[in-house]
């Protein structure tokens, strides 16, 4: 959660997200919320108006979960507008809103709770075109700091920003970190591990046993560690059945796991270019660097290799730009051919028919040999790409054609 006390004050981060939500109110009576462990779901629908003022009710709450499951219409009945929190603990309360809101389609509900997916198929299921869906994703750096995503905004809309200079920040920091509300709070190189050795416990004792039957946890987590290091390659589950001594079916079942957690992503390729060589296998990254950081084996920034930095960076920037393609309704991919001469553009986000591809640079320098690639991608791209960015460690927002351009990766992020 991100609501967090200084003394005696409650200070909120508010979440871009809760504007995209406030939208769909009046298109569907059910807003479904879901989000990995820690992302801030309950802080925001308690923070956030119009759900502020809502009836909350959490299935923590034994007595309520408890009236949930005998009786949930009446339950249901009290206010206009109800918040239900960790609904994945009674998920026979979605018979029962389906059944109000058919007879008083002025109600609204919004569902919160962690991933299961016999959960959400029995929302699919039940509340079938009458609910909307979003997923909290980790902060971004802005939101953290209350800053509006305006720079991904504009270049949407057009507007190419002007060269400017910034102040060079590393990354080893938030790398290492991560980007959860209860971590970005903590400075201690030893209480950041302590909290992802805590969250990845209570992750595989109890969210991953409420999510399906896992036969061994160690075999489990080993798999866990094994993508962690391999964060930001091409996915190859033949490889990683290998390492580890287990069936690839085994492999494929655990990262379904995974991804249905929203700790874990495929990324897939873009395959809408004119160049038919393209690479077809997804990619494989954590979501936060810091859950990937943590799972890789390391308890302190300065003990991560170099090798591994460029790769984690990348999962960082990752992270950013499914934060924006959530935002915009949009969807985050990778580029690469085979072949000889292979050419690769680390992230390409789709928004409204629109490109912009992004290059991931763990430097402080840019130069035109860093933007081959870009540019091979943008003149096969032409009609749909706005810019080319590349994301890298230095501090001036400079140009190297018309339309790419070097970018400090605080201003993006």
């Amino acid at each position: 959660m991100n609501n967090y006390k200084y003394g005696n004050k409650k200070v909120y981060h508010p979440r871009w997200l809760a504007d995209k939500i406030r939208d769909v109110l009046n298109v569907n009576p059910v807003i479904i919320l879901t989000g990995a462990r820690q992302t801030g779901k309950s802080t925001l629908i308690t923070n956030e108006v119009p759900f502020s003022s809502w009836r909350y009710l959490s299935f923590d709450d034994l007595d309520v979960l408890g009236m949930a499951k005998r009786s949930p219409q009446t339950l249901l009945s009290v206010k206009k507008n109800t918040v239900i929190d960790e609904v994945q603990k009674a998920p026979e309360v979605l018979t029962a809103i389906k059944y109000i809101i058919d007879k008083d389609r002025k109600r609204r509900f919004i569902i919160s709770g962690s991933a299961n997916l016999l959960l959400m198929k029995r929302v699919t299921e039940t509340l079938a075109g009458r609910s909307s869906y979003f997923m909290l994703l980790p902060f971004s750096l802005k939101e953290w700091h209350e800053e509006k995503p305006n720079l991904v905004f504009k270049l949407f809309k057009g507007y190419l920003p002007k060269e400017k200079r910034f102040k060079a920040v590393s990354p080893l920091k938030y790398i290492f970190q991560g980007f959860l509300p209860p971590v970005l709070r903590l400075d201690k190189t030893d209480q950041i591990a302590t909290w992802w050795e805590g969250y990845v416990k209570t992750y595989l004792e109890r969210d991953l046993r409420d999510l399906t039957a896992v036969s061994s946890l160690s075999d489990f987590k080993r798999i866990m560690e094994i993508c962690a290091i391999k964060s930001g390659s091409i996915l190859n589950e033949m490889d990683i059945a290998r390492s580890c001594g287990m069936s690839q079916s085994t492999v494929h079942r655990y990262i379904n796991l995974l991804e249905a957690s929203h700790l874990y992503i495929r990324l897939r390729p873009f395959t809408k270019s004119k160049i038919r060589r393209i690479i077809k296998s997804p990619k494989g990254y954590f979501l936060d660097p810091g859950l990937a950081t943590y799972l890789a084996g390391f308890r302190s920034p300065d003990e991560i290799p170099p090798d591994l930095v460029g790769y984690l960076f990348e999962t960082l920037i990752l992270l950013h730009l499914q934060i924006y393609a959530t935002l915009l309704s949009g969807n985050v991919y990778y580029w690469r051919t085979w072949g000889g001469k292979e050419k690769e553009v680390d992230f390409i986000l789709e928004a409204n028919q629109k490109l912009i591809a992004v290059e991931v640079k763990l430097g402080q320098k840019v130069s035109y040999n860093d933007i081959q690639h870009l540019q091979f991608f943008i003149d096969n791209n032409k009609n749909n790409v706005v810019a080319g960015i590349v994301a890298y460690t230095g501090d001036e927002l400079t140009y190297l054609t018309k339309n790419i351009f070097a970018l400090p990766w605080t201003a993006f992020c």
